[in-house]
């Protein structure tokens, strides 16, 4: 096949042949490389890993959320990765909805096998989600959730117990949890919380935006080769899971990480202080899922931290709106709600305004307040239509 052998004599990157399959479509390409990123990290579990502290152990486990609006294709980018998983390699694996109570339970019981058997409880899961407000819920049950996500993330060292109202004491021996998930931004912005962001919790995620480009496409353009592609990333998927061992690294990736690390600007909103902390570990999981991807020994170079560095770059671009978000007072999100609303339409009446928030759950004393915080902050302004009816004009 010509086209087969041109794109791998130039590439055999794991990234770029699965960005290749994906085709032209819709589904932003960011989406495509950060689902490629989920599966190669969540294919390798804890078999490969380096060692930040002397002892101890760093996986290149991760928590990766896709976000935008409905219908840009994040269930599509995400179906993509779980059936490529699942035509190369059996991974324990859970996808829907989810309790953080059930999920203990899936990652600490004994598994009775198809013979009847109990097996040994394994504590690597996973966990993909295709949108966080069906599968997940909201109050109590999120808060809950995300508080043993939270700890989960770094517990891959030490026996993590736990345990439910239903099923007593449970040890998690070791647990390491890959998290794959899709949401939309008014979702996650409702429920992440002050506290959340306290306990550290954004600091663990890879929260990747995509936005509408505005081209229509009704179809997904595949290359001619797509299959044979296909199977030659399920035979290197295969490959991957078998790799196994402590990943070493160049003296010149390591000059490259130590420049890295003391040239970064310390963040002066001290609520990015934890996302900017963790950012050496997210670089060295990302460096191992790199050095995956080029295939060969398990050796980090440094184009691998290169590469890496590259996607921390990525990552910090939207920390600061998800933790101003997070941050935000309740009634600061309303007005949000209500000012998006009014610059997307460029100007609206009161009676428009109201119906259209009613429909998002606030009553017309939260868009009066809405109204006098955008006004304050000098975000609107009332003007009059030709007919002498008042409007909110959108100033930004």
């Amino acid at each position: 096949m010509p086209q087969s052998e041109s794109i791998l004599s130039k590439t055999t990157n794991f990234f770029d042949l699965y960005r290749y399959i994906s085709g032209d479509s819709e589904v932003p390409g960011i989406f495509h490389f950060w689902s490629c990123a989920a599966l190669l990290s969540a294919v390798v579990q804890d078999r490969i890993w380096v060692e930040k502290v002397r002892g101890e152990k760093l996986y290149p486990n991760l928590y990766i959320i896709l976000v935008g609006p409905s219908g840009l294709g994040k269930g599509m980018a995400i179906s993509q990765a779980c059936r490529l998983a699942d035509s190369s390699v059996r991974i324990p694996k859970y996808r829907g909805k989810i309790t953080f109570a059930r999920l203990i339970d899936r990652m600490g019981k004994p598994i009775i096998n198809e013979n009847g058997i109990a097996t040994i409880a394994d504590p690597r899961l996973w966990l993909v989600m295709d949108e966080l407000k069906n599968d997940v819920g909201s109050g109590i049950l999120v808060e809950d959730f995300i508080g043993f996500m939270t700890e989960c993330f770094t517990a891959s060292n030490y026996t993590l117990n736990t345990g439910t109202r239903t099923h007593g004491d449970i040890d998690l021996v070791r647990p390491v949890l890959n998290w794959f998930a899709g949401t939309t931004e008014s979702w996650l912005y409702k429920v992440l919380t002050p506290d959340m962001v306290e306990t550290g919790f954004p600091a663990r995620i890879c929260f990747i935006f995509g936005k509408y480009t505005g081209k229509l496409k009704p179809r997904i353009r595949y290359p001619d080769d797509r299959d044979f592609i296909w199977e030659h990333l399920v035979a290197r998927l295969y490959n991957i899971a078998c790799q196994q061992g402590r990943c070493l690294m160049t003296q010149t990736a390591e000059a490259a990480i130590d420049k890295w690390y003391v040239s970064r600007k310390v963040p002066e909103d001290e609520a990015l202080i934890p996302s900017w902390r963790r950012e050496h570990d997210l670089l060295l999981k990302f460096a191992m899922i790199n050095t995956l991807a080029d295939g060969g020994p398990l050796v980090i170079r440094h184009m691998h931290v290169a590469k890496s560095i590259a996607m921390i770059s990525t990552m910090r671009q939207y920390g600061e709106k998800i933790l101003t978000a997070a941050s935000a007072t309740k009634e600061t999100k309303e007005s949000d709600v209500v000012g998006n609303w009014i610059k997307k339409k460029g100007q609206v009446k009161h009676s428009d305004l109201t119906r259209a928030m009613h429909k998002k759950g606030l009553n017309a004393w939260k868009v009066k307040l809405s109204i006098q915080d955008l006004r304050q902050k000098d975000l609107i302004e009332i003007g009059t239509t030709k007919t002498g009816g008042g409007v909110y004009l959108w100033k930004g």
